[in-house]
């Protein structure tokens, strides 16, 4: 199975079918983001969706279990393949919100602390743990509720694993081909990430705005499987 989802930070539709088209067989999952759903919303998924490309909905929803559950009812009928909530949410948020999807193929997926923040960053927020326990204790609850999987930098992929075994599935973002880190903290190269038991890798920029995403796309494929 191909472990890269890419990402399509864009607002322009356009732009994004495009580049679903172009990397259909290149990359396992295409991922839509926030900045992509408040420009188009259901519609621009479901046009995205045409390119029979698997999606990941990467919405990190946030909210009381009831405004979250009837969020999740709604993307539901969109057949994405993976949607994102913060795992801060809460027991109730999340046992609720899987409860919805409990007899579809849509897979809830927890984000536990973002590729952007560091230790500052959440000491600031009164979060005394360092970024790896906090991740740790987040990835574990998760697994405890019944979640498909979390969402981590590749720092902490292998402690996940260890933790909370072979299936549960963990997704690396902040993945970089070179030493650019962006807006991004906590980042590894795509063979780090796999190495460190990752499922999937997030890539964005590296492929979207490169000469040919499609021929990026399969050289970062070749050079995990080689």
């Amino acid at each position: 199975m191909n472990p890269i989802i890419c990402a399509l930070d864009t607002q322009d539709l356009s732009e994004a079918i495009s580049l679903a088209n172009a990397l259909r067989g290149k990359v396992g999952i295409v991922k839509l983001g926030l900045e992509f759903f408040a420009v188009h919303g259901p519609s621009g998924v479901r046009e995205v969706a045409k390119c029979n490309i698997p999606i990941f909905l990467d919405l990190k929803l946030h909210d009381i279990p009831n405004t979250v559950v009837k969020t999740v009812e709604a993307i539901k009928a969109l057949g994405v393949e993976i949607l994102t909530l913060h795992i801060n949410g809460g027991t109730r948020m999340l046992k609720e919100a899987l409860s919805v999807v409990k007899d579809t193929k849509m897979k809830l997926i927890g984000v536990t602390v973002l590729t952007s923040m560091g230790n500052e960053d959440l000491n600031e927020l009164g979060v005394i743990k360092e970024v790896k326990s906090q991740v740790i204790l987040l990835a574990k609850l998760a697994k405890k509720i019944g979640l498909h999987g979390i969402v981590c930098s590749a720092l902490e992929a292998q402690e996940v694993r260890k933790e909370c075994g072979k299936n549960f599935t963990i997704i690396t973002p902040g993945i970089r081909i070179d030493s650019s880190r962006d807006d991004q903290k906590r980042t590894e190269t795509p063979k780090e990430a796999i190495s460190s038991g990752a499922d999937h890798i997030v890539i964005g920029r590296p492929i979207t705005k490169s000469d040919s995403p499609a021929n990026s796309a399969e050289l970062i494929w070749k050079s995990l499987i080689n």
